[in-house]
């Protein structure tokens, strides 16, 4: 069983490796792990069409450094195990927005010791802003459709280009 268990870990670290090597090559695609700024150091990257775990799965897996994760949250998304077996071993900090916090910040508090509630996404980056380091990244990755707060996966990622955007000013 532990060969298995090996095995599938080491094609599983293949797999991401191969997907990393092809976003690389197709270059910044809109809404899904796009550079949007650099400010003070902290890269900002906007993932609004990761709205599933596995989307997000895969996206914390592609980033090598220290990240400030901004999520949603939905009354609709209940079943929270999934979240559970992310690897946020380079999540510094996770900010949650949307109607279901509460459950979510719970049940995260047993990943990562820093989760902080917020309601819009201005108010995510600002937060991420105060917390982040020069060298730190923070990923808008909402991991759910939040209708409550956004008309689509589209309308987030503006929502937060927009608010990236603004801080500078």
């Amino acid at each position: 069983m532990s060969t298995q268990t090996t095995l599938s870990k080491d094609l599983q670290s293949k797999l991401v490796a191969e997907r990393k090597q092809r976003l690389n090559q197709l270059g910044n695609i809109e809404h899904r792990l796009e550079f949007v700024d650099q400010v003070n150091g902290v890269e900002y990257i906007n993932d609004a069409k990761a709205t599933d775990v596995n989307s997000t799965w895969y996206s914390l897996d592609c980033i090598d450094k220290p990240l400030i994760w901004i999520m949603s949250s939905s009354q609709y998304e209940t079943d929270l195990t999934l979240y559970g077996e992310l690897n946020m071993s380079g999540v510094k900090a996770i900010i949650v927005m949307g109607s279901n916090q509460k459950e979510v910040e719970t049940f995260l508090l047993q990943k990562t010791e820093l989760v902080g509630r917020v309601n819009t996404v201005m108010q995510a980056v600002e937060h991420a802003q105060l917390i982040s380091n020069s060298g730190d990244v923070v990923l808008f990755s909402p991991s759910c459709s939040d209708f409550d707060s956004f008309r689509n996966f589209k309308d987030a990622g503006q929502q937060f280009r927009k608010a990236v955007r603004e801080m500078r000013l």
